[in-house]
């Protein structure tokens, strides 16, 4: 049972979200036809870790096994999608995939097929995108979380 509470048209979600740099790129992915990119993640089950959250997500969204995740920080968000106020935590993991992914140019999708676009961005292009939550580039960029940019790039 995933942590989503629903009331009327408002939602409370606990989501654990991947910080996945690798070469100075960011993984990022978008859901379907939407015109926004997210990092890669998915909401945390009753009884589960964040952490536990984000290895099982990103082994059915990418086929990935990781080494254990490192909680690097909370952010909390609010946004309007698919008609419902969503309220959400977001727990965010550095994370490193036991075997790199190549970063490619073009854009991929994982073993669940095309409901999921990834690409690798450069993290010096991040404002080319519109990525949510809004503030993720600029807390990426800025020296609240320097190792997060400095072992990879």
């Amino acid at each position: 049972m995933d942590l989503t509470f629903t009331v009327d048209q408002k939602k409370l979600n606990i989501r654990a979200v991947a910080l996945l740099i690798q070469d100075g790129h960011l993984l990022i992915h978008r859901q379907g036809k939407d015109d926004f990119w997210s990092l890669p993640g998915g909401r945390v089950q009753f009884g589960e870790s964040g952490a536990k959250a984000i290895e099982r997500e990103l082994l059915e969204e990418l086929g990935q096994p990781i080494m254990p995740p490192v909680f690097r920080f909370l952010h909390e968000n609010f946004f309007n999608y698919a008609q419902h106020q969503f309220h959400e935590l977001g727990l965010f993991y550095e994370v490193t995939c036991q075997k790199p992914l190549p970063v490619v140019k073009e854009d991929f999708y994982g073993p669940e097929g095309e409901g999921l676009t990834y690409r690798f961005v450069p993290i010096d292009e991040l404002d080319h995108y519109t990525l949510y939550p809004q503030e993720l580039a600029h807390m990426l960029r800025t020296n609240v979380f320097p190792t997060l940019l400095t072992n990879d790039i």
